[in-house]
């Protein structure tokens, strides 16, 4: 499973950020935090000037603003950008 966040600022500067569990041993923790995030996700309610983050995990797309990350999509979203590698 591969997991890329991208957070798109008010002034267009982007931040992409990616795991690949594929090469993790730690793989569990990453497939149930990405079930929980994807379940429900919020709709898409942009605040214009406020940031937007597109996420991809494998063929599955989310588009979530700011403002509404909340719960495991949160603490997704944030570990990713936090440990995540820059893709290639």
């Amino acid at each position: 499973m591969r997991v890329v966040v991208t957070r798109i600022s008010q002034d267009g500067a982007m931040r992409r950020r990616m795991v690949d569990t594929a090469v993790s041993a730690d793989v569990g923790p990453w497939e149930e935090l990405t079930a929980r995030a994807l379940a429900a996700p919020p709709p898409y309610c942009p605040v214009p000037g406020g940031p937007v983050y597109h996420l991809r995990v494998d063929d599955q797309v989310v588009l979530v603003a700011e403002h509404e990350l909340s719960g495991p999509l949160y603490d997704l979203v944030t570990a990713v950008l936090a440990i995540g590698e820059a893709p290639h």
